[in-house]
Order: C-alpha cells, then sequence, then structure tokens
C-alpha cells in the first residue's frame, strides 16, 4: 500500500538525481584531449562513444572498451601536427622571449573533408580540452580549469586560445645555472671563514703572545 503511494515520488527523485549528476555523461559523445607539454610536443586523445566514425590516419593507436573506440597518439610540436591533416585544424603564432613564450591557438575556418574533425563536429556532442604547460591568458572557452580550457564543439564559434608557455628545457638549465652559482657562492663563503679562522689563529700577534706568556712562565720558575 505504502509502496504504490510513494512510488511515483521516488522514481520522480531518482530521476532528477540522474539528470543532476550525470548531465555530462549524457551528452558528451566524443571527449577531445590534448596536453601540451613544456618541451612543445603533444600528447592527444580522442576517445567516442557510438559512433560509426572513420580513421582515415593510420598513425593513431586505437583502443576499443564496451561503449566505443579510443585514440591516441604523441606528436613532436604544433609544426607537425599542422601538417597533419586527421587533427584539429589549429594556427599557432608564437613570439619567443627568454624563459617563456607567448603563444596564441587559433582554429581556422577551413577543415579538411572526411577529417576525423569534421566527422565529429557534424555528429554533435563533441566537448575539446586543451592543458598548457604556462598560464591562460585569454580563451574562447566555455570552461577554464587552472590551466585548462575547455569547448563544447556543437555550439560553435571561434575557437582561441591565448597563453603565456615556460620553455621546460631553458627553464631547466637556467635553475640547473642558478643551483650551481648558489653552492659555488655558499663554498666560497666558508672557504673564506675558514681562511680567517686559520689566519687568526696562527697570526703573528697570536705567535707574540704565545713567545711572551713562555717568558713569563720562565721567569717565574
Amino acid at each position: 500500500m505504502y509502496m504504490k503511494k510513494y512510488f511515483p515520488a521516488v522514481f520522480l527523485v531518482l530521476g532528477l538525481l540522474m539528470v543532476i549528476c550525470f548531465p555530462a555523461a549524457a551528452s558528451d559523445q566524443a571527449a577531445w584531449n590534448i596536453k601540451w607539454n613544456s618541451n612543445g610536443s603533444l600528447d592527444e586523445t580522442v576517445t567516442i562513444r557510438d559512433q560509426n566514425i572513420v580513421i582515415p590516419d593510420n598513425q593513431w593507436k586505437t583502443s576499443r572498451f564496451d561503449q566505443g573506440l579510443i585514440l591516441t597518439r604523441h606528436i613532436n610540436n604544433w609544426q607537425e601536427y599542422s601538417r597533419r591533416g586527421d587533427g584539429l585544424p589549429f594556427e599557432l603564432s608564437q613570439k619567443d622571449f627568454w624563459l617563456i613564450k607567448s603563444s596564441t591557438l587559433t582554429m581556422k575556418e577551413q577543415v579538411r573533408p572526411g577529417s576525423l574533425y569534421e566527422q565529429l563536429a557534424d555528429e554533435g556532442g563533441t566537448r575539446l580540452s586543451i592543458e598548457v604547460p604556462g598560464i591562460i591568458r585569454a580563451t574562447s572557452a566555455q570552461e577554464k580549469i587552472d590551466s585548462t580550457a575547455v569547448w563544447n564543439l556543437s555550439t560553435g564559434g571561434v575557437i582561441t586560445l591565448e597563453a603565456v608557455i615556460f620553455d621546460g628545457i631553458v627553464l631547466g638549465i637556467a635553475l640547473f645555472a642558478l643551483g650551481a652559482i648558489t653552492i659555488f657562492i655558499i663554498f666560497l663563503h666558508r672557504l673564506r671563514r675558514v681562511n680567517q679562522l686559520i689566519a687568526q689563529e696562527y697570526s703573528l700577534e697570536k705567535a707574540a703572545e704565545e713567545f711572551a706568556r713562555g717568558d713569563m712562565e720562565e721567569q717565574e720558575k
């Protein structure tokens, strides 16, 4: 009796919980992730769910799971990435400074027909995220989490990302040089202190005092 009375309310609550807790899982049919490493290389992962997608580039490493397909690949830099026709149609402009680079990513309007990006963009429900090894200055992303910008490709619009990128190799060399200089300065300071102690212990004044003390002891005898 009580079960029949409260069954509609329980069913409604469960439905609301499912909508609130799992909106992304229901809407995102594909997730495209790019991790921009400090050495300039890129780690790219595309997760595709329940879609009939043709993979035109055989350089992807593929693995399957229950609900779809995972594509991964490693690329040395953005210049190499732009030469491949199966990635995102990004254009990179960059200004190099000593330890940092000012970088701007802009998505081109022209898309290669039949590319993976065109197929996923046409299907809708694709989520794009780019993680940068630095600080995001400005972006058109719908969401920004620390150093990661997130877009929903189905909403359209211009995709841009401006970031300050830390040069990992140059920064590592600079930190190593700074550490070596610091250790050398500490060593010189301690060496100078030791020399001062030695000079004080074996100075002429110290020797004269010791000699005078010896004379006084002899006279007392």
